[in-house]
């Protein structure tokens, strides 16, 4: 499946004019403030662009609202407030009517969990606890694309992290795109682009 956008947008005095054509894995590394967040909104439907397209293999969603597009987007607060551990995994199923037994959920991915409890309100978790959750949420909702916007860099055991998730993304034939301040977790990816000043730049 392959990931192709031309995304221009002005917000303020910050301008973006952004490409990309990528399948797989990719990372998106870049500075605060260099259009890492407004790219992967835009590519989700919650920033209209002014200018370009959106594409999911080959299909363009540009004028599709978010919900339609086949794409979650996961930040450190994208975690749904008030509910246990077990119903925000089970939300991600519900919204795709997808029929999953929590039993069965909890076994799969019990070491992504890595020991948080079922009954846990999601509220009371550490920050990387909840990013645990929402990504792991996000791919039990099985979408097209994964946007993730710096939502790694708070989870213990990182790396362990990354690499279960992106094999299992890849078993389901779902597309990854995330973004990172820190140029390490390029190793992951099958492709890095760098975002400066509102342009990507293509690195491998």
């Amino acid at each position: 499946m392959t990931i192709e956008a031309k995304v221009v947008k002005k917000l303020g005095n910050f301008y973006l004019n952004a490409q990309i054509k990528e399948q797989g894995i990719v990372c998106i590394t870049g500075k605060n403030g260099s259009g890492k967040t407004t790219f992967l909104r835009s590519l989700a439907g919650f920033l209209n662009i002014d200018e370009g397209y959106v594409k999911i293999n080959n299909v363009d969603v540009t004028k599709l609202p978010p919900e339609k597009r086949g794409t979650v987007i996961i930040t450190p607060d994208s975690y749904i407030p008030g509910l246990k551990v077990k119903s925000h995994l089970m939300w991600g199923a519900k919204i795709r009517k997808i029929k999953y037994d929590i039993n069965e959920l909890d076994e799969k991915y019990k070491d992504l969990l890595d020991g948080i409890s079922l009954d846990e309100k999601v509220d009371k978790l550490s920050l990387g606890q909840r990013e645990r959750v929402s990504i792991i949420t996000a791919i039990i909702a099985k979408p097209k694309v994964i946007l993730i916007d710096e939502a790694f860099s708070n989870i213990n055991n990182k790396e362990d992290f990354i690499e279960r998730i992106i094999e299992i993304l890849r078993k389901n034939s779902i597309e990854l795109i995330f973004t990172t301040q820190d140029i390490n977790d390029s190793q992951f990816a099958n492709s890095h682009l760098r975002m400066e000043d509102g342009k990507l730049l293509k690195i491998f």
